[in-house]
């Protein structure tokens, strides 16, 4: 049986904004007035947990904690920005990504994203054209590192655990996937994606 590279998104093949790889609210005080501390504590804290599962659509929460953050921003406007400045790709490592695929490796993103966003990386930022599919942790209901996030995707691969490999730059989930029974590599940024993935 083929093995199926489960490969991370931000981190790994997204960087950061497309300038300067930093975060994508370096600058949201100066680009939108809204203080990144407010929107931590007044949308992050509370409701993260519940948008990144899939229990609560992020414009309608966003919607309802803007006006006590920064009143005159919009959803959509935050949603805007948020998502074109996440946006850098590792070029590199999609090219090894092509090169894998050619070699007949299965590649599928594995990622923790609400649903808007994991749509705009396949749709708006392409991603779709070089993978063979997407598992989500607001689709599935689960996110690294639960259990069942790698069991949905060992469900959405049709593999066995040691058939599956994954590649990501959080440590809890590289040892969550070892522990689930895959081949893991933690993702430092200077590695040789073919040889991690291909090596014994």
């Amino acid at each position: 049986m083929t093995r199926c590279l489960m490969l991370d998104v931000d981190g790994v093949v997204v960087t950061g904004r497309p300038s300067d790889g930093l975060s994508w609210a370096t600058d949201i005080e100066r680009d939108l007035g809204i203080d990144f501390d407010k929107l931590a504590k007044g949308f992050f804290a509370p409701h993260w947990d519940d948008v990144v599962l899939g229990r609560r659509d992020l414009r309608t929460v966003l919607d309802a904690s803007l006006p006590d953050i920064a009143p005159d921003v919009t959803a959509d406007v935050l949603i805007d920005y948020w998502f074109a400045m996440d946006a850098r790709v590792d070029q590199d490592v999609l090219t090894q990504v092509d090169a894998l695929r050619t070699l007949g490796q299965k590649v599928i993103l594995a990622t923790n994203q609400e649903h808007l966003r994991a749509r705009y990386l396949m749709q708006e930022m392409g991603l779709a054209r070089y993978v063979d599919g997407i598992v989500y942790s607001a689709a599935i209901g689960a996110r690294k590192p639960q259990k069942a996030f790698f069991n949905a995707c060992a469900a959405h691969a049709n593999a066995i655990p040691t058939n599956l490999i994954l590649v990501d730059d959080t440590a809890a989930n590289v040892a969550a996937a070892q522990g689930a029974g895959w081949r893991a590599h933690l993702w430092t940024g200077e590695q040789d994606l073919i040889a991690l993935v291909t090596k014994p």
